[in-house]
């Protein structure tokens, strides 16, 4: 026992065991990723998206995304995305960029460790600190769904945090420059953890710079958004002024109370004595929250909005650590404890990180082999039109558009189900295997079918190959 406690309260040999653990978490993280993609799981939103936007900007070109008709910065403003660019000059292949943002999320857990040190707590303290930021919930399900800027916005403001309190000043405003250009929602982030930092005597001024700073950056970042979007910015929330009732609308549907209950829980609920650490959850937390029910979705457990999360809650565990340890609470104990419940969670609630251990996630089926073999004969230069989970596989063109099955009144037909997409592409292809989840096709496989066959039979489309199930037909105008 005093060996092994010996070998913990060695700074350096915790290092080492902590680099080892971010180099095994990075092949995980990656593989749980391409995994995800080559098993035509992934989709055009959100990955087919900035696929084509790298694309585009490593060949130069106007990035224009055509799954959303718009320009890319008309969406969101990723103004670090062209810095990944290099990556396609090198590999022509999505997966360099979900590898990437694998890499990079798991890296930010070194800055964790660090901030921690520089908190006074031990090595050991420290890797067990690191450790379950690195797993934390909500960052397995944003590497699980896709690639998305928030992610790598999450791990800046993980280094930001580092480098502001090791007082390396420079270095801070460059890593808080790049997260504030990495997407708008990276604003509210800073301004949240504004209010944790207020309660900290020496960063008063800090606190108020970030709470006001963030809060400015991310409305003139929307307000860049609308002026470049045809439809202005979609996002915007919506208060209620009767206190109760905006209170209310943090809790009020089975997803949100999901949210709160596992952002807390994977701390083992210890970050509740923080009141600083509520209110930046509940800061970050309103943007998605609040907004009209059109963007239902955003309020999830299972995208990747909730990474945001882990550094803000992690600010909030080590202010109550350190008041426990004021009290002569061994904090050892409740790092064990913490290490042990997260991993209990896991266990439970079968995070993402659990599908690795599943023979179905890892196997290759016949028909995604049919679906590749016709993708190669597809030419680069080519305009084509598909659904949601072959986006992402097709999407390193200029032109690509999602296919929406729509009930549409045709001359010889009435209430006939059709397939529309955007531009005019000239080939359309599909997965027409049975059985596909409505998430990958927007629709039902019966009426997307139906679809299918009313295009034909009215000459809109014709085929011009097809390998089994999967098919590439010419569409005609």
């Amino acid at each position: 026992m005093n060996l092994l406690k010996k070998l913990f309260s060695s700074e350096n040999l915790v290092f080492k065991l902590l680099l080892l653990w971010v180099f095994v978490l990075s092949i995980l993280y990656s593989l749980l990723s391409i995994l995800r993609h080559i098993h035509f799981q992934s989709g055009g939103f959100d990955l087919g998206i900035y696929d084509q936007a790298l694309y585009q900007y490593s060949n130069f070109l106007f990035p224009f995304n055509t799954i959303k008709e718009r320009f890319i910065l008309g969406d969101h403003l990723n103004l670090t995305l062209p810095l990944l660019s290099p990556l396609y000059w090198v590999f022509k292949d999505v997966n360099a960029l979900l590898i990437f943002q694998a890499v990079f999320i798991t890296l930010s857990t070194i800055a964790i460790y660090k901030l921690s040190l520089l908190r006074k707590f031990s090595p050991f303290v420290s890797f067990c600190i690191s450790f379950i930021y690195s797993i934390f919930w909500g960052i397995q399900f944003a590497v699980f769904f896709d690639f998305h800027p928030i992610v790598l916005g999450v791990g800046l403001l993980s280094w930001a945090l580092y480098f502001l309190e090791a007082k390396k000043i420079k270095l801070f405003l460059i890593t808080l420059i790049l997260m504030l250009l990495t997407q708008e929602n990276m604003g509210l982030a800073l301004a949240s953890v504004g209010f944790i930092y207020i309660f900290k005597k020496e960063y008063r001024k800090t606190a108020l710079f970030f709470i006001i700073g963030g809060i400015v950056a991310g409305l003139i970042s929307v307000k860049i958004i609308g002026l470049m979007s045809p439809v202005g910015y979609q996002y915007w929330p919506t208060f209620d002024l009767n206190s109760i009732n905006l209170i209310t609308k943090f809790f009020d549907s089975f997803d949100k109370r999901l949210v709160w209950f596992y952002s807390f829980s994977w701390f083992s609920f210890l970050p509740l004595l923080s009141p600083g650490t509520i209110l930046a959850v509940a800061f970050d937390l309103s943007q998605y929250f609040l907004p009209q029910k059109q963007f239902g979705h955003m309020v999830t457990a299972f995208l990747h909005e909730r990474a945001i999360l882990a550094p803000i809650i992690i600010l909030g565990l080590f202010d109550v650590l350190n008041f426990l340890h004021k009290r002569k609470i061994n904090i050892t104990v409740i790092a064990i404890f913490l290490v042990l419940s997260a991993l209990l969670q896991q266990f439970i609630f079968h995070f993402p990180l659990n599908k690795l251990s599943k023979s179905d996630y890892l196997k290759q089926e016949s028909w995604m082999v049919d679906n590749n073999k016709l993708f190669s004969e597809i030419p680069d230069k080519v305009s084509l039109a598909t659904a949601q989970n072959l986006v992402p596989h097709l999407s390193q063109r200029n032109e690509i558009y999602l296919l929406y099955p729509r009930v549409k009144d045709m001359k010889d037909c009435k209430g006939c189900w059709w397939l529309e997409f955007g531009g005019k592409p000239q080939y359309m292809v599909l997965d027409l295997r049975p059985n596909q989840w409505a998430t990958q096709l927007l629709e039902s496989n019966e009426n997307f079918h139906k679809a299918v066959k009313n295009m034909e039979n009215a000459k809109k489309i014709t085929k011009i190959k097809n390998i089994n199930n999967a098919f590439l037909y010419k569409i005609n105008y």
